[in-house]
């Protein structure tokens, strides 16, 4: 390559068969010019291989990269150490990204100086439910050129903020300085990496232009388990997320001072475990992860961290029950 492409496009692959023409289609019709496109086939058993060779000829920088199967991070994480772009994308090839994406994206990194540059997205459900803004318009709206911390703030604050990779573009050379990657098999990585990422971030801008589509389907490796097996595996999940968090915290302590509704989103992510737990229907299963969460002192760092009337209303009612699980 002549130059140093301005962005490199790293997409992870599992049995995509179903959803890479899609993709693949889509991606062409960004029109862009000198980018990559890394694909990372994370041991597919389908025909993905197929689909893959089949459309190398139409990207003109294409890399494919093979290895077992390790999970959507591992794979991420692999081709981050190859891309040579100056920005790099995230995206997930079951999802629907309009062709202005990231031409868009590119236009105000590139013109801004951009660490992340963002936009907004829909959730589209496949249940026929109406679709829905990521980021509510009425409480998110475009910003200029602010600081991560300050972005963070405004994101968790509107309390519908999550923390979604595949909306932004990130500087690659901010990410290998501070040595980021994502944590391996660990489901909803997005919320600590997207929350480092942004407390270390100078210059941040979010547009209000909604341009992914996130499909929300049952096939997602999120809805793949049902009953007390999806409910103890969230609740493993995030407790380690809660653990991620405060070890961010510790680290860039100036930062969270700037965006101090990271406090209250360990607490949010506790009711959402506590929430889980009171899902259990085994009583033996639900009577064991209960008293874990109390003796590993998560009761106590979730409280110190509800920062609203609300969450601490929240928690109060669930405490009770809680109690009564462990003396049943």
């Amino acid at each position: 390559m002549s130059s140093q492409p301005v962005l490199s496009i790293v997409v992870a692959v599992y049995n995509g068969e179903k959803f890479l023409p899609q993709f693949f289609d889509s991606l062409i019709a960004q029109k862009l010019e000198n980018w990559e496109l890394i694909v990372v086939n994370d041991g597919s058993k389908d025909k993905s291989e197929d689909i893959i060779k089949s459309y190398a000829d139409k990207f003109v920088h294409l890399k494919v990269l093979y290895q077992e199967n390790q999970g959507v991070s591992v794979a991420r994480n692999t081709g981050m150490v190859e891309a040579t772009g100056k920005y790099i994308t995230f995206p997930d090839i079951d999802d629907e990204i309009s062709p202005q994406m990231y031409g868009r994206l590119l236009e105000i990194a590139l013109s801004n100086d951009l660490d992340v540059a963002t936009c907004n997205g829909t959730y589209v459900y496949t249940n026929g439910d109406a679709p829905k803004a990521i980021f509510p318009p009425n409480k998110v709206p475009s910003t200029g050129v602010i600081s991560g911390p300050e972005w963070l703030e405004i994101g968790l604050s509107s309390r519908k903020f999550l923390h979604v990779t595949w909306l932004n573009l990130y500087r690659l050379d901010m990410l290998r300085q501070h040595k980021f990657f994502f944590e391996p098999k660990l489901h909803h990585q997005d919320i600590p990496w997207t929350t480092e990422v942004l407390l270390v971030a100078k210059r941040v801008q979010f547009i209000n232009e909604q341009y992914y589509r996130y499909l929300i389907h049952n096939q997602s490796v999120s809805h793949s388990l049902s009953g007390d097996e999806r409910s103890v595996r969230k609740i493993k999940t995030y407790l380690k997320i809660i653990d991620m968090l405060l070890n961010i915290y510790q680290r860039y302590p100036e930062q969270v001072k700037q965006a101090p509704a990271c406090l209250w989103q360990v607490g949010k992510e506790g009711l959402g475990v506590i929430q889980a737990l009171l899902a259990i229907k085994s009583p033996d299963v639900q009577k064991e992860m209960v008293q874990l969460f109390f003796d590993k002192g998560y009761w106590q760092i979730v409280w110190a961290h509800a920062t609203t009337v609300k969450l601490k209303w929240r928690l109060i009612r669930r405490y009770t029950k809680l109690k009564e699980i462990i003396k049943s």
